[in-house]
C-alpha cells in the first residue's frame, strides 16, 4: 500500500535505470529528475548503477576525441573505377 502512496513521488528502479543517462546529461523534466533523486537518495543499487555509469563515461572521454580523414581524392577515384569496372 505504501509503495502506491509513494509513486507520484519517487521513481522505481526500472524507472530510475532506464532515466539515467537522460539524468546525467540534465535532459529530464523537473518533476522526473525528482523522482529519480528521491528514488537514488533510497536506492544504494541504483546508486551504485549512476556511480559506474559515471566512471564509464569518464573513462570514454579520457580517450579523447578522433580525427577523422577524408581519404584522398586518387583513392576515392580508384575505388569507384573498380566499383563501374567490377558492374560491367
Amino acid at each position: 500500500m505504501l509503495s502506491l502512496l509513494l509513486k507520484p513521488w519517487i521513481a522505481t528502479c526500472r524507472e530510475t535505470g532506464d532515466h539515467l543517462s537522460d539524468y546525467l546529461d540534465g535532459d529530464l523534466g523537473a518533476r522526473t529528475r525528482l523522482r529519480i533523486m528521491r528514488h537514488l537518495a533510497r536506492c544504494e543499487h541504483c546508486r551504485a548503477l549512476l556511480e559506474s555509469l559515471m566512471r564509464t563515461l569518464e573513462q570514454l572521454r579520457s580517450l579523447g576525441t578522433i580525427e577523422q580523414t577524408s581519404p584522398a581524392p586518387a583513392t576515392v577515384r580508384a575505388i569507384v573505377d573498380r566499383i563501374e569496372r567490377d558492374e560491367r
